[in-house]
């Protein structure tokens, strides 16, 4: 069955073109371990927890097969993953412009939302939900922020501008063209593995003029090694909002891009494919890099 669009992200199809991506089949995974207790966005989110459920001393009717299995409970966005479009809502005025008292809209198509109210259900959401968005297929790029700006890791609340985004693709003769997803290496993930509240208190990420920087060069998917992507504080989640509601663009949050910084590989072949969690606002992911 062939795939629908969703949001900006292109239908998946493996080109020549994207296959000249690959040049020395390298593979790089992007997701960091999930970990009991690893740091959440906050405390409505559920960490990481693992319990046996079946382990290989009890009965079962498959002997002298002794199988294991075990119970995984945690929220959707917590370690690697990607943000389905109907994750974030903004509150708009009836001429569509940011409003605290305003009805809560989400992305719909480019130039429309349409109201959140319509979306929840008991079972999940029905609008744009992480089981409709197909695999990506797609050319990757590094922005590596913290070494064009000398560091091995950017201080916590760093705020990327879109000035910062420009001399990191001139330092590395980085072009962003139509279809291309971004993913920015703060240097911050080990922060994430450390467990320092600083990883999710004081984030470094992007501001608006960087999102806005990147869209204009064509991108349509953004990723970055922090939690939201944009730096935080602030907390309206502007960058959420002018992604995923008004430019239909998605984030992958909480990459590992160590690796791929170090072996300064800055142009690759990225597959992510979401689980089919029908009703979900995101799916775990590992995503993979191949060069």
């Amino acid at each position: 069955m062939p795939h629908a669009a969703y949001g900006q992200l292109p239908i998946p199809r493996l080109t020549p073109q994207l296959l000249s991506l690959v040049k020395t089949g390298e593979v790089y995974s992007l997701g960091v371990d999930f970990q009991e207790g690893m740091l959440t966005p906050g405390a409505a989110m559920k960490s990481y927890s693992i319990a046996p459920h079946l382990r290989h001393s009890d009965p079962s009717s498959i002997n002298p097969a002794a199988p294991a299995a075990e119970v995984i409970r945690m929220s959707i966005h917590v370690g690697t993953h990607i943000d389905a479009l109907c994750h974030i809502a903004e509150k708009q005025d009836a001429a569509g412009k940011p409003d605290r008292n305003g009805e809560s809209r989400l992305y719909a198509a480019p130039g429309k939302t349409i109201p959140a109210s319509q979306s929840a259900t008991a079972s999940g959401q029905r609008h744009l939900s992480i089981e409709r968005m197909p695999p990506i297929v797609t050319r990757g790029v590094l922005l590596d922020v913290a070494a064009s700006k000398g560091v091995a890791m950017l201080p916590p609340a760093t705020v990327i501008s879109a000035q910062d985004i420009l001399a990191a693709q001139a330092r590395q003769g980085t072009e962003i063209n139509a279809g291309t997803a971004v993913l920015v290496r703060t240097g911050g993930i080990t922060r994430l593995q450390a467990g320092d509240p600083a990883y999710r208190d004081a984030q470094t990420g992007l501001d608006l003029s960087a999102a806005q920087c990147l869209v204009e060069q064509g991108m349509t998917l953004v990723g970055a090694d922090n939690m939201a992507v944009e730096a935080m504080p602030p907390h309206d989640h502007s960058v959420h909002r002018f992604l995923l509601v008004h430019s239909g663009i998605t984030h992958v949050e909480n990459l590992n891009l160590d690796e791929l910084a170090a072996a300064r590989c800055y142009e690759f072949l990225l597959v992510i494919a979401p689980l089919k969690l029908t009703g979900a606002t995101g799916s775990w992911v590992n995503p993979l890099a191949i060069s």
